[in-house]
């Protein structure tokens, strides 16, 4: 057979790949029908024999002893449940356990916090020891990913069996157990997800006379204190969400400073401040809880900036959750969110410590990363910031204030405060900058520096705030030029 080249650095076209294809025809098989068998009756014919063992791995000694090892697809996918998944929920029970290992804290603050491993955590190893704790998660995962019309009937079958086994429960020796006492948690998340915190608020009614039962948080957290963090955290959502105050008060303070968690104090200890003209001022305007709670937060503000800027070392996850608990607990100590509980503070000191609680609100994003709406913190710092405007008067100490307006309004834009609000939002924010001398967001980051600030967190709503006033204020010139 003659040898025909084809030029591989050309371009092969029609004709030259049907020359390739001409000769490759010409071989051994040329002018052959080849019938093949129908791999339908192929594959009726086979029978699947089971896996034997080689030789070499039988342990009897008797020969005559035949040892087969039959194959089977792992369950469900080789991770064992408490309970047997259907092959049509397998995938929603991996996305829930991939939800429940995932980052808990905001994103923005990755920079500056160290990941903990969330796959060795007691709440993930829950989810393959009880069967009411499995069903709470796995519709939990369901509610916060939004998934279609058939996903969120699963939900519902699934909280229905927590609830069923949870009422036998509570009728048993398990009644007060970590087991029960975890799994009464992730329901009160569940509700709080769905908004209904009513409901929700019965669950962590529901855990404090169960801890009381075991001898108080104190002691909980002595024996177990990832479930001790995560009730106070509970507590702490609810109180912020309802107004009220937390349940575990001050015992929940002593439980969450014995764990020993290092960012910040318990307010024993006052800071001097850094001698500026902003830290004199306020530390003689502020009760000195008030000023504690505001030194302690801006410190731990610096802590992360450091951190994310890679000046210091990353804060661990854990301490700095445990962290944000001691000084919401601390902040609602001093007042709680609904006046009729509230003692009577100033002007000054009551926008300073609605924007402290809005500042920790950034921290506390559900397990949607998402911060959920806190109405009533919304409302009562709008009607203080314009409380606190229309009584400041001018001179050098209505400019601090303004200062105070200024940094809480831009904090009140990343945690609570909506689009539907630009209506007085944008006006008092023109105020306090106009009478601050504020042009651009570099004046706007100065006259904030002395207040408790996270750059990674707070910054995008703060110039987004700015800016929309130097926009409309360009707009306004304009009209007037025609």
């Amino acid at each position: 057979m003659p040898f025909e080249f084809i030029d591989n650095n050309t371009t092969i076209d029609r004709a030259a790949r049907k020359r390739i294809r001409s000769r490759a025809a010409t071989g051994k098989n040329a002018n052959k029908t080849l019938i093949r068998p129908s791999k339908t009756t192929l594959l009726k014919n086979t029978t699947a024999a089971p896996f034997q063992a080689p030789t070499s791995l039988r342990k009897s000694h008797d020969s005559s002893v035949h040892v087969a090892v039959e194959i089977t697809p792992p369950v469900d996918g080789g991770l064992q449940f408490p309970v047997r998944v259907r092959p049509e929920s397998r995938y929603l029970v991996r996305e829930a356990l991939f939800f429940f290992t995932n980052v808990r804290h905001n994103p923005q603050l990755d920079g500056a916090l160290v990941t903990p491993d969330n796959m060795r955590s007691l709440w993930v190893q829950f989810f393959f020891k009880d069967e009411a704790y499995f069903h709470c998660s796995v519709a939990t995962s369901i509610l916060c990913s939004k998934n279609q019309v058939n996903e969120t009937a699963q939900g519902m079958r699934h909280i229905a069996h927590t609830y069923r086994l949870v009422q036998e429960r509570l009728y048993g020796k398990e009644a007060t157990s970590d087991m029960t006492i975890a799994i009464l948690v992730i329901m009160s998340q569940y509700e709080r997800l769905q908004g209904q915190y009513e409901r929700g608020f019965i669950h962590v009614q529901g855990l404090y006379r169960m801890v009381q039962l075991r001898g108080g948080i104190v002691k909980l957290s002595r024996e177990c204190w990832g479930i001790a963090q995560k009730l106070l955290r509970a507590d702490l959502e609810y109180a912020l969400q309802l107004g009220s105050k937390t349940l575990f008060g001050a015992d929940g303070i002593e439980a969450l400073r014995e764990m020993g968690f290092p960012y910040v104090g318990c307010g024993e200890h006052i800071d001097p401040g850094d001698g500026s003209e902003l830290d004199s001022y306020l530390k003689q305007s502020l009760r000195t809880d008030l000023w504690a709670a505001f030194a302690d937060m801006r410190r731990l503000g610096v802590m992360l900036n450091d951190a994310d800027a890679g000046h210091r070392q990353k804060l661990d996850g854990i301490d700095f959750h445990c962290s944000i608990i001691i000084l919401g607990y601390r902040l609602l100590q001093i007042n709680p969110l609904d006046e009729t509980q509230a003692t009577t503070m100033g002007d000054l000191e009551n926008v300073i410590h609605l924007s402290l609680l809005a500042f920790l609100v950034t921290f506390l994003t559900g397990l949607d990363h998402r911060i959920l709406d806190k109405p009533l913190l919304s409302r009562r710092l709008r009607f203080a910031i314009n409380k606190l405007s229309t009584s400041t008067d001018a001179g050098h100490e209505g400019r601090l204030v303004h200062c105070v307006l200024m940094w809480s309004l831009c904090i009140g834009a990343a945690a609570t405060f909506k689009y539907s609000e630009d209506e007085w939002l944008n006006p008092a924010t023109q105020t306090a900058m106009q009478t601050l001398g504020l042009y651009v967001w570099e004046d706007t980051q100065q006259a904030l520096a002395g207040f408790p600030w996270v750059i990674a967190l707070h910054d995008r709503a703060a110039i987004a705030l700015s800016s929309t006033q130097t926009l409309l204020r360009f707009s306004s010139s304009t009209d007037q030029l025609f």
